[in-house]
């Protein structure tokens, strides 16, 4: 289980498609999940606006629609409460993948905007591409987590899980093999080299998630259609597909998929 932090200057924010928001708002601040699904997720923030505007005015931007306001400010030390829907592709994505999620500390404010979620390092990965295509972040710190309680935040699904257990109840992982490949194909009625490739791919899947490192995210070309399939497909059935900043978050997409093919080397990423 790990943490990663993703942070954007202003100026950054500046040239992606949730500028406006900058026009709005002062301050966000995430506390918590109400409701987490693929483009159905809401959340309680804690919001200070601009003079002049309102929480109705986060209406016009193309990923949030205000769903509540529970508490308005009586003096200007307050912030508002207020529960909104958003429906942003990053936001979208990280409830996809089924192992990671934003903890309280994120928050939009003058010097930028702070991403922090939490989950097993392949998928954490997964959304830090999607992140870095949005907007190349100016730091990126990771850390490890010890959360004994946490039962199924590690990198392998139930039934990888219970072939790995398998494997090593019978001796394939000692330093002498207790048994052989074909011995456990066998038992397990499957082809031989079947075996051999899934316990190759949970060996990758735990080496990945122990020694993996943010400093070297890559983005393949089948990513990045993954990627641009799965936003265009939440744009049309969320019906924001003509806004003019969806299109800038598309345009933005396409031109830091350019980089990867000649990666920068002065990515701040802190281990």
């Amino acid at each position: 289980m790990r943490e990663i932090t993703l942070f954007w200057s202003k100026p950054r924010i500046m040239e992606t498609d949730i500028a406006p928001l900058l026009e709005i708002v002062t301050q966000l601040e995430f506390l918590a999940y109400i409701k987490r699904t693929p483009r159905d997720i809401r959340i309680l923030l804690k919001a200070s606006f601009k003079h002049g505007k309102k929480p109705e005015d986060l209406n016009s931007l193309y990923f949030l629609e205000l769903v509540d306001i529970h508490h308005t400010p009586e003096s200007s030390d307050e912030s508002y409460v207020i529960n909104i829907k958003i429906t942003h592709p990053l936001s979208n994505l990280n409830a996809r993948t089924g192992g990671t999620t934003a903890v309280p500390g994120c928050r939009l404010d003058g010097e930028g905007l702070t991403y922090v979620i939490q989950g097993g390092n392949v998928r954490l990965r997964l959304v830090a591409a999607m992140a870095r295509l949005m907007a190349k972040p100016d730091r990126i710190s990771a850390r490890n987590l010890d959360l004994n309680t946490t039962q199924d935040a590690g990198p392998l699904n139930p039934k990888q899980l219970r072939l790995a257990k398998f494997a090593y109840d019978k001796g394939w992982y000692d330093i002498n093999k207790g048994v052989r490949i074909s011995e456990m194909a066998e038992e397990l009625s499957i082809a031989r080299a079947t075996l051999a490739e899934h316990l190759n791919r949970i060996e990758s899947l735990i080496m990945d998630d122990l020694l993996g490192s943010f400093t070297n995210i890559s983005i393949s070309p089948d990513e990045f259609s993954m990627f641009k399939d799965m936003v265009i497909d939440d744009s049309e059935t969320l019906g924001y597909g003509e806004d003019e900043q969806f299109k800038k978050l598309l345009e933005n997409m396409h031109t830091n998929i350019e980089f990867e093919e000649d990666p920068a080397e002065d990515d701040d990423v802190e281990e």
